[in-house]
């Protein structure tokens, strides 16, 4: 059985999402084809949902230019999602704070870390220990300082997905779950792809989205790409029902190796993370992961031992061999766009992902800024480098 649409986008993630969203917007013909029974069931599901300027190592350098675009965008994009699908979505807007529970660490923020976040385009605030405990009245008394980045914002990714979701029908987007996509090909007059039923959907542009196995159906790109399992906790302070804290917060602990990362939730659940196991794809949570987040926790913040846990979950990232996106023509026959790797910042980068792709299957010549970012995230540099030689993420959304 053969079937056509104008753009297939395969993955019914945030990115994916994101990306119909625009295209449809414009004026083109859009379904997404997403194996799973819901959309954002895959690694946004499973995400934190800080959307991060500096905090993340990977903001900065090369990446750091689309970032910029993603915070400016962010903001009308979240607008215009709530009214399409009237589905609000509440925005922590404190910023985050990134503390050092010991002498060693703070100098490592001051020397090592602050000239970095002073090169990049956002603001930072350094704090006493007394500046950060007024900010933050339960971070521990170890505390010796921090930094303030005012600019980084988080919200729940299932308010998101929900209100992205909702916004697909407003400009026309097709949603086909349960279809699992074996093979994606290409041609000069066209794409198409066959899903396990036999089916076959031809294609002016098909974009693939699908997370850690776009290698899978890229298999160019298979050796740039692969799972980083992490996991995290809902946790609730005792009575809160609004935000129990009014920043994310985030520490390094042990020379990084425990990553405890706090974000609350407008019902007042406060998200606990995370963990990074790259290479892994085994979904399950294990106790090892749960006692690692709650110990991470303890130690950042006392109090978190007397809330109650709620849920315990594992997601995967997509994770790239150096930790930014790919985003452009995937083929020689430019009728297959990738838009995957975004190695936890998937939910950070959604709005200039689908910035990005619209520009790139728009054939216009982008102007010198769009150009760079483009660079910046272009697929061919995959086929240049070996992921074995690429260092282990360091990622927190």
């Amino acid at each position: 059985m053969r079937e056509t649409c104008e753009v297939a986008v395969i993955g019914g993630g945030v990115i994916g999402c994101a990306v119909a969203h625009r295209l449809a917007a414009e004026g083109r013909r859009v379904t997404i084809l997403d194996a799973s029974g819901r959309l954002g069931s895959g690694a946004t599901d499973a995400a934190m949902g800080g959307i991060l300027t500096q905090s993340e190592s990977s903001c900065l350098g090369p990446l750091s230019t689309v970032i910029d675009l993603t915070r400016r965008l962010y903001p009308a994009w979240l607008a215009r999602l709530t009214d399409q699908s009237r589905v609000p979505v509440p925005v922590l807007t404190g910023g985050d704070i990134q503390v050092a529970l010991d002498d060693d660490e703070m100098t490592h923020l001051t020397d090592k870390v602050l000239p970095e976040w002073e090169a990049s385009p956002f603001a930072v605030v350094r704090l006493s220990r007394e500046d950060a405990k007024e900010l933050e009245p339960l971070l521990s008394d170890a505390v010796r300082g921090g930094f303030l980045l005012p600019d980084e914002l988080a919200l729940d990714p299932h308010d998101l997905m929900a209100a992205l979701a909702g916004a697909l029908p407003a400009v026309g987007v097709g949603v086909r779950l349960g279809a699992r996509v074996m093979r994606v090909g290409s041609g000069p007059g066209g794409a198409e792809v066959e899903l396990d039923d036999g089916t076959v959907i031809s294609a002016e542009t098909v974009v693939v989205a699908a997370g850690h196995l776009s290698g899978v159906l890229l298999p160019r790109f298979r050796h740039f790409l692969y799972p980083v399992k992490g996991e995290a906790l809902d946790a609730r302070p005792p009575g809160a029902r609004t935000y129990p804290l009014r920043h994310h917060v985030y520490a390094e602990l042990d020379g990084g190796l425990l990553t405890p990362y706090l974000v609350p939730r407008s019902d007042g659940r406060v998200a606990l993370g995370v963990t990074y196991e790259p290479g892994v794809d085994d979904l399950r949570p294990s106790a090892k992961g749960r006692d690692e987040v709650l110990r991470g926790a303890a130690a950042l913040m006392p109090s978190t031992t007397g809330w109650v846990v709620e849920k315990h979950w594992a997601g995967l990232r997509p994770g790239s061999g150096d930790k930014r996106p790919l985003i452009g023509y995937a083929d020689e026959h430019r009728r297959v766009v990738v838009a995957t790797g975004h190695s936890g910042l998937g939910v950070t980068l959604a709005p200039a992902t689908a910035e990005l792709v619209s520009v790139v299957m728009s054939g216009t010549t982008p102007d010198a800024e769009t150009a760079e970012r483009l660079a910046v995230c272009a697929p061919e540099r995959a086929l240049q480098r070996d992921l074995a030689a690429a260092a282990a993420p360091s990622l927190r959304a």
